[in-house]
């Protein structure tokens, strides 16, 4: 079965953030996405591709299990309201893929280590 990491930003007007989303993504590529077959990326507003043009891409790529990771920090609306929402529409209209998503980044410990280590930096 075909597998899909899908890497769901905010998005921003800025086109340096969506150069930074870009980086990201292809750090993750080059480091290695494991079980997952294929990447791909989109954002809830401002950017492009949006959410569901991101998912399309994978699907159109016939994977069957995606998994969306939100590069968020924290619960907040998008989180608890906006996406599951969002990634309801898509399921119904893509009823033959599994879909899970994943918890937002932010209570992961490595990234109190980046702030430590971003602080410590600065001194």
């Amino acid at each position: 079965m075909k597998r899909g990491l899908f890497i769901l930003a905010h998005g921003s007007r800025s086109p340096e953030a969506g150069k930074q989303l870009e980086n990201v993504v292809k750090n993750i590529e080059d480091k290695g996405v494991g079980a997952f077959q294929f990447i791909e990326y989109g954002a809830m507003e401002l950017s492009k591709p949006s959410f569901p043009e991101g998912i399309e891409k994978l699907v159109n790529k016939g994977v069957k299990e995606i998994v969306i990771v939100p590069l968020f920090l924290f619960f907040g609306n998008h989180i608890k309201k906006d996406i599951p929402k969002i990634l309801e529409d898509i399921k119904k209209q893509h009823p033959e893929v599994k879909f899970t998503l994943t918890n937002p980044i932010g209570d992961d410990s490595r990234i109190v280590d980046i702030v430590i280590e971003k602080g410590s930096s600065a001194l």
